[in-house]
């Protein structure tokens, strides 16, 4: 554009200051292929812009997509460990040789000592008793006025549900009544 404006400048003097009309139609198709010239040129970087912009889209869109598709995978993948954590829970439930559910938190602590570990999250409360190789968590609703143990699991030290029948019966084995 100021190239425009200069040459447009440069021609208006000259054309002031020259008689010869030859003069002014050479200046003139000067002008013009440098204003075309310009054009071409502002064009190609508004194509380019564009360009990269699609390109930019295109990218984020595949990104987006790749994104929804690990979330899907990732739901299907927790539902899965979700049934296995049931299935093991069932197993433990049945080859339990003390029973938990139904017990109030009294009745526990007189049968199992104090619990290791105390823990009030909004509706839920949760009892843990610890022997040498397990972990018994305890789980109540905490809204009932004299809540009941509802569910439990077994759980090794590093916190993994205990699935094995012989480490299952060995985590009860080890639980010294009072």
């Amino acid at each position: 554009m100021r190239a425009i404006f200069i040459l447009s400048i440069f021609v208006i003097l000259i054309l002031s200051s020259c008689t010869t009309v030859e003069v002014a139609k050479e200046v003139t198709k000067a002008t013009n292929s440098i204003k075309t010239s310009i054009k071409k040129i502002t064009s190609n970087k508004e194509d380019k812009k564009t360009t990269s912009n699609e390109k930019e889209l295109v990218e984020k869109i595949s990104d987006e997509e790749k994104l929804e598709e690990n979330i899907i995978i990732e739901k299907k993948e927790i539902i899965i460990e979700k049934k296995k954590e049931e299935e093991v829970v069932l197993k433990q439930n049945k080859i339990a040789t003390v029973k938990f559910v139904g017990k109030t938190l009294d009745e526990l602590t007189e049968q199992l000592g104090k619990p290791k570990l105390l823990r009030e999250d909004g509706k839920s409360k949760t009892a843990r008793f610890d022997t040498q190789s397990c972990r018994i968590f305890i789980f109540f609703n905490a809204l009932n006025n004299n809540p009941r143990a509802e569910y439990y699991e077994l759980r090794n030290v590093n916190g993994e549900l205990i699935d094995r029948q012989k480490d299952i019966e060995k985590c009860f084995g080890e639980i010294k009544l009072v």
